[in-house]
């Protein structure tokens, strides 16, 4: 069964690492409702440019990555904030 779902460009922070990436979300969802689901321990995100925090520099493009919200300092919402990808 297909369930639908919203797309949304996020920023993500984990580490020493700056993660540009689509989150998926439920309509009506908050994206703060996806990290907290207590029963995942990974959050899965598509299309994700990873960069270098100490110098900014892309590291890797993946179609596919699965993140240890445990490992997650704090993401945003790159609509919503008028936010332009940093490179």
């Amino acid at each position: 069964m297909h369930v639908p779902k919203e797309k949304i460009k996020v920023t993500i922070l984990v580490d020493r690492f700056r993660i540009v990436c689509e989150m998926y979300k439920y309509p009506g969802a908050r994206l703060l409702d996806i990290v907290n689901i207590k029963d995942t321990a990974f959050i899965p995100v598509t299309d994700a440019d990873i960069f270098s925090l100490a110098d900014g520099k892309k590291l890797y493009t993946a179609t596919f990555l699965g993140i240890n919200r445990n490992a997650i300092n704090f993401f945003f919402p790159m609509e919503d904030t008028g936010t332009e990808e940093i490179e």
